[in-house]
């Protein structure tokens, strides 16, 4: 009702989603009708602006329960809004973003993100978090609400990820479909790229962290910011100079790696809903791996990490 009090000529109403699976991959699609702190695009869904961004799709009340899948990426346009609205120290690293995953007002998921780098430039870092709705989540007026929002950040990860981590990320996609019989909270594979891992709050209760060396990241480049360096010939020589610094970073790293945990490695852990500490104790020892169990419960996502920090190793979470 009062939306026809505000209502005008020039309005036109919004176009309502129709039918399973529902799949919005661009920002001018129809069925895009809020975006808060998001800039809409073109072949991506949106890209987010602020501290949080948010996207509302329109669409029918299915009257099943779906899941929900939503496509997020780190990419080096990324890197670039973000170094240029934080401003950070020029000889600091990139560090790894840490965002969480709401929908319907509630805590989703999380996404770890960290950037593979190389001799020459770091590739993107692409996470799919996937979620489960019951058929009561999306009543009536059919308004799903996908915010990506900023993690607890205790003092042990006060250092190893990124302020303001959900500036600049990409939403690639969401998707809607009919929920499957399966689960839709699996341990993520393959290894994160940094320290630090994430386990579901419905994750076994033990499991194992394996390490695997990874090559540290160089500082944040930032674009030109006066009509001198926009130049060319100065763009060019930064070019080179952020080219040899990455490959003398890396060729350092490589001849330094650390292959394991240091011996009588510990962890921490934290539950991202509520940010209160989880204990984690090892239970096993070996080459490249530690055996953990999770003696507290977690209602929403655990963030795990070695206890001290360590650039130079790249994490994940297996259940085998």
């Amino acid at each position: 009702m009062i939306g026809d009090w505000f209502g005008t000529d020039f309005d036109e109403p919004a176009q309502v989603l129709d039918g399973l699976p529902i799949e919005v991959a661009s920002g001018q699609d129809s069925g895009v009708c809020i975006v808060d702190q998001v800039v809409r695009g073109v072949a991506i869904l949106g890209r987010v602006t602020g501290d949080h961004g948010a996207v509302g799709l329109k669409l029918r009340d299915p009257g099943v329960a779906t899941r929900v899948s939503v496509g997020i990426q780190l990419d080096e346009t990324s890197t670039r809004w973000w170094a240029d609205r934080v401003r950070p120290p020029r000889l600091a690293p990139e560090l790894p973003r840490l965002v969480l995953v709401r929908a319907q007002g509630k805590l989703r998921g999380a996404a770890l993100l960290a950037r593979h780098q190389g001799f020459r430039h770091a590739a993107g870092a692409q996470v799919t978090v996937e979620f489960d709705l019951a058929a009561a989540d999306l009543d009536g007026d059919g308004l799903l609400m996908v915010e990506l929002a900023e993690p607890p950040r205790p003092e042990w990860v006060h250092d190893r990820i990124a302020a303001r981590p959900a500036l600049g990320v990409r939403i690639d996609h969401i998707s809607v479909r009919p929920q499957p019989p399966t689960t839709a909270s699996p341990v993520p594979a393959g290894f994160t790229g940094c320290d630090l891992a994430l386990l579901p709050a419905d994750g076994p209760e033990q499991f194992r962290l394996e390490t695997t060396p990874v090559p540290p990241a160089p500082p944040v480049p930032r674009s030109p910011s006066n009509r001198w360096t926009r130049r060319k010939p100065a763009r060019a020589g930064f070019k080179v100079l952020r080219i040899a610094r990455r490959a003398a970073i890396r060729t350092l790293a490589m001849r330094s790696t650390v292959l394991r945990p240091a011996p009588g490695a510990a962890v921490q852990a934290i539950d991202l809903l509520t940010g209160v500490p989880v204990a984690v104790e090892v239970v096993g020892r070996e080459a490249g791996a530690l055996q953990l169990r999770r003696t507290d419960p977690a209602r929403g996502p655990v963030l795990i990490g070695l206890a001290r920090a360590n650039r130079q190793l790249s994490c994940r979470i297996a259940t085998r």
